[in-house]
């Protein structure tokens, strides 16, 4: 039952970076490094890491706005500032360009 669970948080955070990255890339067309999958995996990581890193912080504020939020055991709201501010550190990395129609 252990593993479920883990199992079922990083799915969550999956979905929660590929729509980051989805949102980045396609939507507002920026040019990331590795593309669509290396935007993912940055949104990925960033979204475990803001999850933990604020989840503490954060503590009141995500449990007053996560009583409509709460999927399983993962802060969809911290995790979502942790990918999105991930996907904005690596767009300015690359200097902020956006990616050219071929």
């Amino acid at each position: 039952m252990e593993f479920a669970k883990y199992l079922i948080d990083f799915t969550v955070y999956a979905v929660l970076g590929l729509g980051i990255s989805w949102y980045f890339f396609y939507f507002r067309r920026l040019d990331l490094f590795g593309g669509f999958i290396g935007a993912a995996v940055v949104a990925l990581i960033g979204a475990i890491l803001g999850a933990f890193l604020l989840q503490n912080v954060l503590q009141k504020v995500i449990e007053f706005l996560q009583r409509g939020f709460f999927i399983s055991n993962v802060n969809v709201i911290a995790a979502l500032l942790g990918g999105i501010v991930s996907i904005l550190l690596l767009s300015k990395i690359n200097d902020g360009k956006r990616r050219q129609d071929y």
